[in-house]
Parts: structure tokens; sequence; C-alpha cells
């Protein structure tokens, strides 16, 4: 199967994440739930504790964001960076002004 998702067919909507102005998409979700793509966009500026349930690979289009995993030094990612965050992580995500990302999880992620 080969698939395109159109730049006005990416379908965001808004998530409820105490602490954050975020909405998310997942317009691909491959076979059995074995991965899914999509995007995350911070709209405005959040602050939002989260545990990831899966794997995640991003690509930051747009703005910045800072992760910290407990007891380690917060890390920056802007527009052009490639970041990775393994599951079972425990981070706080701090949006400054906004963020844009394009994500890839494994297995799939669901609301």
């Amino acid at each position: 199967m080969i698939r395109i998702v159109p730049s006005n067919q990416r379908q965001l909507k808004t998530f409820d994440a105490p602490g954050a102005s975020v909405q998310v998409s997942d317009p691909i979700i491959g076979a059995q739930d074995c991965l899914s793509a999509g995007f995350t966009e911070y709209v405005a500026a959040s602050r939002l504790e989260w545990t990831f349930e899966y794997n995640e690979v991003f690509y930051m289009l747009d703005g910045s964001l800072d992760l910290q995993e407990d007891g380690e030094e917060s890390v920056t990612f802007r527009a052009g960076d490639l970041g990775y965050i393994e599951k079972g992580s425990k981070v706080v995500i701090t949006v400054p002004e906004r963020a844009y990302m394009v994500h890839v999880t494994q297995p799939a992620w669901r609301e």
C-alpha cells in the first residue's frame, strides 16, 4: 500500500492535555497498528508532563520545544532538528511560543 496525505488534508484536531494548547492528527496507521505517522502542533505556549507509551521519532518543522526527562538537563529542539523519545520516558514538554512537527510512533499511538 502507498498513501499520500496532501497538505490540505492533515485534519489536526484539538487534543485535551492539561497545560497544553495542542492539535494532533495521525492520518497514516500501519497494518496491525505497527506504527502511526502524523502531525503535532502546539498552537500556544504550553507545559505538559507526558509519559511516552510508545517510541517516537519527530522532525521539527517550525518553532521550538524543550524536553526534560527526570533528573536530566533540558534539551531544546528547533526547526530542522530530528528527535527520538524512547518508550517509557517520562518528560516535561515546554513550548515557549509554538511548535509544529511530523511524528512517527511505534506502535501506533492512540488517544
